[in-house]
């Protein structure tokens, strides 16, 4: 059959990059079968008419329990690209975990562990207890891969559970946004 040229209605003449702090309980796609609210209803809700009218695509994705710095481009080959680089950009989450962490699940940690799932073993990750509470730890973690909740296996893998997890950077963008708020990266951040 003959191929359809779709390079007109798919050119994009302004690449956009914002930086979105997703709140807990969106889904990261565009139509959600299960009516859940999602990324892009919350992101566009807050947009001026202007930036509405353009369609966006997340750059990776958050699971519907992870709040945080979600990246979006209104230019789908800029997703391409950066999605073939994934393991290259450390990813920075911090994590409340369930009981204190001994120093050797934070070694298995830092050496890669057997995700479930069939996902294979984690590549090294950079592990840091940030504050240890009665029964609970904040570990900042930095991962270079981007695997299904990635870091949520993890620590079930070394017999620890997430209570709450934020990723709080992506490269060298931090997450400096309100909850559900939103800015615009600056060409030097991109």
């Amino acid at each position: 059959g003959r191929g359809v040229d779709t390079s007109r209605s798919q050119k994009v003449t302004e690449t956009f990059v914002l930086a979105y702090h997703k709140k807990p309980g969106l889904v990261t796609t565009h139509n959600d079968e299960l009516g859940r609210e999602t990324v892009y209803d919350d992101l566009t809700s807050t947009m001026s008419p202007h930036l509405k009218r353009m369609r966006w695509h997340a750059i990776g994705r958050l699971d519907a329990a992870t709040s945080g710095l979600l990246l979006f481009t209104n230019d789908g080959s800029l997703v391409h690209h950066v999605t073939q680089l994934t393991n290259k950009v450390p990813k920075t989450y911090m994590a409340l975990c369930k009981g204190l962490l001994t120093e050797e699940q934070l070694q298995q940690l830092r050496t890669g562990v057997e995700l479930t799932g069939g996902l294979g073993t984690s590549a090294p990750a950079e592990v840091e207890v940030v504050e240890e509470q009665t029964a609970t730890t904040w570990v900042r973690i930095i991962i270079k891969e981007g695997k299904n909740r990635q870091v949520r296996r993890m620590l079930l893998a070394i017999d620890s559970q997430v209570i709450d997890l934020i990723r709080v950077q992506v490269g060298g963008i931090g997450l400096d946004i309100e909850e559900g708020g939103h800015r615009m990266l600056s060409d030097r951040e991109v």
